[in-house]
């Protein structure tokens, strides 16, 4: 039985926690947040053993594998501990908010000869499967051009998560996910990166973010897609996100809606759609973050790799930090 600890007990951490819990093969150990009425509560719920320090709980379990949830520029600190107590690793995407951090810490996953899986979720999204499947087997032809959208609503940037002020943007909470799946379906490395981005509405709130930033990636082969985020939907959308994937080859296109499918209820104050990006089935979740988890531990107990490599995160940090350069700069950024 694989024991997991878990740092960071926002909506991932739990939700991981219910997919250990459904695993034949492991078992929450140990689990790790500041937030104290919070981790009693989920250290109750899975009989795991609570730690307001990551570090001491690193030091006191038999952990095999720790799963970092925590904010997008919070990921190093904990993936190199884990390292340095060679510790199996599934850390959130992005791997980190710099190429020097996802260097430094890639370094000591090797160094330590463990394993890591960065959370691209979506490789694990059965409509992105499907995808994938046809263009690898020549169904679509050659891959020509991705035009993509992934937009929040202001919810996510003002409540959801709060730490999002200077440390996050669409781009690093947004575009991260469809940089990953547009090299990933393609086959194809990004050569330059070209962006332009607005800050009004948030800054103006006292979030120091992108409002949208819009993204142009220029393949080796000379092919591009366009990528387009924002954080500034309304509040009133049935859904928090919206998202669209359009991929088109030389024999035909393929066509991914990420609100779909939906559950839908009514009731006589509002019409609420729920994505079903996880589901209950008979008591056990299902659902692409789920499928991921358990595959990275059938990864340590089979000694197998996981299905992202870690230059895959490193090359994802580089892209994203391109992305926010260029629009500053107003430049081209060559990778």
């Amino acid at each position: 039985m694989l024991k997991i600890g878990i740092i960071g007990l926002g909506n991932r951490g739990k939700l991981f926690a219910q997919t250990v819990r459904d695993n034949p093969y492991a078992e929450v150990t140990a689990v790790s947040d500041l937030k104290e009425e919070l981790l009693k509560s989920v250290a109750d719920e899975y009989s795991a053993k609570p730690y307001t320090d990551y570090i001491s709980m690193m030091d006191s379990e038999n952990i095999d594998i720790v799963v970092v949830t925590l904010p997008d520029h919070l990921h190093k600190k904990p993936v190199l501990e884990a390292a340095a107590r060679k510790i199996n690793i599934m850390v959130e995407k992005p791997l980190a908010t710099s190429v020097s951090d996802a260097e430094e810490m890639v370094d000591a996953i090797k160094d330590a000869g463990i394993k890591c899986l960065v959370a691209f979720e979506n490789r694990w999204n059965p409509p992105f499967i499907a995808v994938k499947d046809a263009v690898d087997s020549g169904e679509l032809g050659d891959v020509q051009a991705m035009n993509v959208r992934l937009n929040d609503t202001i919810f996510v940037p003002t409540k959801m998560i709060p730490w999002v002020n200077g440390n996050s943007s669409p781009a690093w909470f947004l575009q991260s996910h469809m940089v990953d799946m547009a090299s990933w379906l393609s086959g194809k490395k990004v050569k330059q990166v070209y962006a332009v981005g607005s800050k009004k509405i948030l800054p103006a709130l006292g979030c120091d973010t992108y409002d949208t930033l819009q993204t142009v990636l220029t393949y080796e082969d000379g092919t591009n897609a366009t990528i387009s985020t924002s954080w500034i939907l309304p509040e009133g959308l049935p859904t928090v996100f919206d998202g669209k994937f359009e991929i088109i080859g030389s024999r035909g296109a393929s066509y991914v809606d990420l609100v779909s499918p939906v559950t839908s209820k009514v009731s006589g104050e509002r019409y609420n759609v729920e994505v079903t990006l996880t589901s209950q089935v008979h008591g056990k979740i299902f659902g692409a973050p789920c499928y991921m988890l358990n595959s990275f531990i059938d990864n340590i107990r089979e000694n197998t790799e996981p299905m992202v490599d870690l230059e895959d995160g490193v090359t994802n940090t580089k892209v994203i930090c391109a992305v926010h350069e260029s629009a500053e700069t107003g430049e081209i950024i060559k990778l």
